[in-house]
C-alpha cells in the first residue's frame, strides 16, 4: 500500500471511522479500519483491519495514535504483514462507530 503523510485530528476510539487508513511505524497503508473491539464496560481492546490477506486483529498496545485521517501503529511493516487474523470472540462485541464519526 502507500504512505499516507495527512495525521488529522487526534480522535478517541469511539470516533473512528470505518475505512480509515492503518499505517506502520514507517508510515506505509497496510490496511483500513472494519472495526473496532471493545467489551461491555467500555474498554478498548484494538482494531480489526482490513487487508489483502484477510482481516487482521491489532490490540490496542500497538497503536500510538488515532486521527481523523488515519490509525498509526508501532509496527514495523515486517510485524504488520505478520498479524494474526481476526477471530470472533464472546468477551468483545463490535460496535458500528463510523456511524458516529466526528465531522
Amino acid at each position: 500500500m502507500t504512505a499516507v503523510n495527512d495525521e488529522g485530528r487526534p480522535v478517541a476510539y469511539t470516533a473512528l471511522a470505518r475505512g480509515t487508513p492503518v499505517i506502520s511505524r514507517s508510515g506505509r497503508a497496510f490496511g483500513t479500519l472494519e472495526r473496532v473491539l471493545d467489551d461491555r464496560g467500555d474498554i478498548f481492546h484494538g482494531i480489526v483491519v482490513a487487508t489483502g490477506a484477510g482481516p487482521r486483529f491489532v490490540p490496542r498496545d500497538s497503536i500510538e495514535r488515532m486521527t481523523t485521517t488515519q490509525i498509526r501503529c508501532a509496527l514495523t511493516d515486517e510485524q504488520a504483514a505478520e498479524l494474526p487474523p481476526a477471530t470472533s470472540d464472546r468477551r468483545t462485541r463490535t460496535k458500528p462507530w463510523f456511524a458516529r464519526r466526528v465531522q
